[in-house]
């Protein structure tokens, strides 16, 4: 199977802090991923190296067909991050006549039927300035899915929203991956959106505690991936 990002020994140091402490990893293509941990875990770090906005300490990236790190491989990525800022003067519409501008896989189509799933339809002339978090958040997630590349990168994409509005971020995830695309979800909303994943990854305090198939998990160990989850943290908290 091929992969589409993987990672060897990936550190990262800010200052004398410790982000990541050695993480491996290998995304394959159409998959999507769960990246999974508290808060403060190193999730975002790891997810802001992988689409290139940081360079690690130590240890390697690599691509789709070993894409070198830098410019060409972030054209291979959309990068949904848990907050993105706006100019105060930009509407919903803006923002999305900017990414047409901004990237050559930016797909009209894919747009109109993004703002269909997530309701942005009619609010195209609002001011994102005064849309709620949730909004925002479903804004940020249409405009990385209008871009029809190989890897998609969401930092807690769930963070902040009312259940209808998850329910909505989850639809357009499953069906607006293009195929042989891949999506790796950082969150620790693991209830939320557990059944979309084909396996999953614990990162605690920048380290890689578990990872497996989810359907491993529920057909020979009998549990969810929140069971996983739980058991895992629970005990790792208890030494």
């Amino acid at each position: 199977m091929q992969t589409i990002l993987e990672t060897n020994g990936l550190k990262k140091l800010f200052n004398k802090c410790e982000a990541l402490r050695g993480v491996d990893m290998s995304i394959p293509a159409g998959q999507i991923v769960g990246l999974l941990g508290p808060n403060a875990s190193g999730k975002t770090t790891l997810l802001k190296i992988a689409a290139g906005l940081l360079q690690p300490s130590e240890g390697q990236v690599r691509y789709y067909k070993n894409t070198p790190p830098g410019p060409e491989a972030s054209k291979t990525i959309g990068f949904c991050p848990d907050a993105m800022v706006f100019p105060r003067w930009m509407q919903v519409r803006d923002a999305f006549t900017f990414y047409q501008e901004m990237y050559d896989d930016y797909s009209q189509s894919r747009a109109d039927e993004l703002m269909r799933i997530l309701e942005l339809q009619n609010i195209q002339d609002t001011y994102i300035r005064s849309l709620s978090k949730g909004m925002k958040e479903r804004l940020v997630m249409g405009l990385t899915f209008s871009r029809e590349t190989k890897l998609y990168l969401l930092d807690e994409p769930l963070d902040g929203i009312d259940p209808v509005g998850k329910t909505r971020v989850i639809d357009a995830i499953i069906a607006m991956k293009p195929e042989g695309a891949s999506t790796l979800v950082s969150t620790h909303l693991v209830k939320d959106i557990e059944r979309i994943f084909d396996s999953v990854f614990f990162l605690s305090k920048g380290k890689i505690i578990f990872s497996g198939a989810c359907d491993v998990l529920r057909e020979e160990r009998g549990q969810t991936v929140e069971q996983a989850y739980l058991e895992v943290f629970i005990n790792e908290s208890s030494f």
